[in-house]
């Protein structure tokens, strides 16, 4: 079989769609990929958030049985009503 110009040029019209086909498959996979990873991470900050905030809510309590009056008070309660707003949402 003879090659002419227009096999060629139909042979590499052919390959070039493959080739993008691949590629846009290839970027979908990887976007759909780091959504993914991104919920994930996500889901840990929460977690770390949500630890944050007893940590503090614990220390702000321990403050108050020791005394600490001046805007120690005014702080955890502002702590707990946002705990609270967050936990009805």
């Amino acid at each position: 079989m003879t090659w002419n110009a227009t096999d060629i040029i139909s042979l590499a019209a052919v390959v070039g769609a493959a080739v993008a086909l691949i590629n846009y498959t290839n970027r979908a996979f990887l976007w759909l990929h780091k959504a993914s990873q991104q919920q994930e991470d996500l889901k840990a900050v929460k977690e770390e958030q949500r630890i944050m905030s007893i940590a503090l809510s614990a220390c702000l309590d321990g403050l108050l049985q020791l005394g600490a009056n001046h805007n120690v008070p005014k702080a955890k309660q502002a702590l707990d009503d946002y705990i609270r707003s967050q936990a009805h949402k």
